[in-house]
């Protein structure tokens, strides 16, 4: 069973799966090694990491479609990238599948955002296209895709604007386009997850945040709603920075690192999860010289 196929089996069997939200090679390698089976792709972290700036459709397909093949290369689990709009029409969003398919990922989330776009999380209303807009993207993109294990996720930020019902109803039309799975973005309430459940007929993600009803929840009991896969956009990269700040902070006003020096990844559990002994072994086998010229024999 390869990447793509995992993360298909992994929507539509049970129970439900955490999946973290990394941002390049490093965060995917950890999220790997600590026993998880698939991980998404964090738009907001890819353009902090990238650019030191907002989620704000400021990233190009290019530079996302670089970033997709690092992380999905540095790992071997399913790789769920944000796609954000697709970079622009349904024009763009042919040119993303191919680019994303190329860099080997497992699939996509699709939204349905205006441009400019913005992060789906943030506690502000969130404009989105039309129905018919939307809907052609998605049509496009199953159109492009030319493995069909490759995943079409539809991502709709309606709820915000135009209301849960109508999200949901926005979702299932793009699963009765031919869309693998929905993701509803904003729903947090129960009574809203129910909507949403009942509405749309085909596997369903949720964003789980570091705030609202779903943050405090185990995720066993974010299964009992009917969730295939539970994302985690902000652990990693809210982690990342935080211990960063502490550390730094301590390298500042102490002089040295000694004191959070127990905290830190030692220099052997780094290049043990960098895989650096595989690379030794692979110098060992095939490197024979240094690049020297050959001479001509007489």
């Amino acid at each position: 069973m390869n990447a793509r196929q995992k993360l298909k089996y992994l929507l539509h069997n049970g129970p439900v799966t955490q999946v973290p939200s990394v941002y390049d090679g490093l965060t995917a390698r950890l999220a790997q090694d600590a026993g998880f089976e698939a991980v998404s792709v964090t738009g907001n972290g890819v353009s902090a990491s990238l650019l030191g700036k907002p989620d704000i459709g400021l990233v190009s397909l290019a530079e996302s479609a670089q970033v997709a093949h690092n992380i999905a290369n540095a790992i071997s689990i399913p790789v769920i990238f944000d796609a954000d709009t697709g970079y622009g029409s349904a024009i763009n969003v042919t040119r993303t599948v191919v680019e994303m398919e190329g860099a080997g990922v497992a699939g996509i989330k699709l939204e349905d955002q205006v441009t400019p776009k913005r992060c789906g999380v943030l506690d502000v209303p969130i404009p989105v296209v039309t129905e018919r807009e939307y809907l052609g993207k998605i049509e496009a993109a199953l159109w492009a895709r030319k493995d069909d294990d490759f995943a079409i996720i539809a991502r709709t930020d309606a709820a915000s604007t135009l209301g849960v019902a109508a999200a949901a109803q926005r979702a299932q039309r793009a699963i009765e386009l031919g869309a693998d799975a929905a993701l509803v973005v904003g729903v947090r309430e129960p009574s809203d997850i129910k909507i949403v459940m009942d509405t749309v007929d085909a596997p369903l993600l949720t964003l789980v945040e570091e705030k609202g009803p779903l943050s405090t929840m185990d995720v066993s009991q974010i299964g009992e709603f009917g969730f295939a896969l539970a994302l985690y956009p902000g652990v990693i990269r809210y982690s990342m920075v935080g211990a960063a700040r502490r550390a730094l902070a301590t390298l500042k006003d102490e002089g040295q690192s000694t004191s959070v020096r127990p905290l830190m990844a030692t220099p052997d559990e780094w290049n043990q999860l960098m895989g650096l002994e595989e690379y030794f072994e692979v110098e060992r086998r095939f490197v024979r010289g240094e690049g020297q010229a050959e001479t001509a024999r007489p």
